[in-house]
């Protein structure tokens, strides 16, 4: 974190001392829930304006399961790119197994269904070990020590995430192709890529001072970025213009 904090430093004092507005999106909202988590709260209060979050992934998201298990393509045709080739790489990457959905956002939800076993978000060392994913158990508890969501970081958070997208949720496998066929996926709500329990855990910030959930038009997980409203609202925000509290969901 030393080199994040000489940056927000040196922006300070490049701005006549003023403090710094942290813009965060997708998975760097969870870097910066843990950069912001071991910063001093004499350090925050002198350097840091506030946090804003668009699509925040706080609590994983179902498509990183589906990468580890069978690749994850982002919708390229299979021509293209071969899901098992990518797999192998992001088999080793410890960000992907970072991204698995929590079991305080999931439940008990299967999650993978496969050869007559149902696997939910407590059971992902038995999958990995049942998918035979080398050094995959391994990878998965090397990451579980980095938390993705702490409610109480010492800032004030403003939170915008999309909503009423077709989402991946579970993956079902026909018997005999787990893992190395594509399954089929079952799909729930949140922004296309991030499951909506997902993104909503940013309600729980203790300094929340804008919750806004958005549907439509150019409310998909990158998409959102590019919105007339999201944009004034930063510039707002920014500007110094932005006043109140609210909750909003449109």
């Amino acid at each position: 974190s030393s080199g994040i904090n000489a940056e927000y430093g040196e922006t300070y004092e490049l701005n006549d001392n003023t403090p710094v507005m942290i813009v965060a999106h997708s998975m760097g909202n969870p870097y910066m829930v843990n950069f912001l988590s071991l910063m001093e709260q004499k350090w925050k209060d002198k350097y840091i304006k506030g946090y804003v979050s668009f699509a925040g992934v706080f609590g994983g998201a179902s498509k990183a399961i589906r990468s580890i298990m069978s690749g994850e393509t982002e919708g390229l045709p299979e021509i293209i790119v071969d899901p098992l080739t990518m797999r192998e790489f992001e088999r080793t990457s410890p960000s992907v197994y970072w991204l698995f959905p929590t079991p305080n956002v999931m439940k008990d939800l299967p999650l993978v269904i496969a050869n007559g076993r149902n696997y939910t978000a407590s059971q992902y060392r038995q999958l990995l070990e049942d998918a035979k994913v080398d050094k995959g158990a391994e990878l998965y508890d090397y990451i579980q020590d980095v938390p993705l969501f702490l409610p109480d970081l010492g800032v004030d958070v403003y939170c915008m995430h999309g909503i009423n997208q077709t989402t991946p949720l579970q993956f079902r496998y026909k018997e005999g192709t787990f893992p190395d066929k594509y399954p089929t996926t079952i799909t729930g709500n949140g922004d296309g890529t991030v499951n909506l329990p997902s993104l909503q855990l940013c309600k729980q910030f203790k300094r929340l001072k804008h919750y806004q959930a958005v549907s439509g038009f150019l409310a998909t997980h990158l998409e959102i970025l590019q919105r007339d409203d999201v944009i004034e609202f930063l510039s707002d925000l920014l500007a110094g213009r932005f006043e109140g509290e609210q909750q909003l969901d449109i």
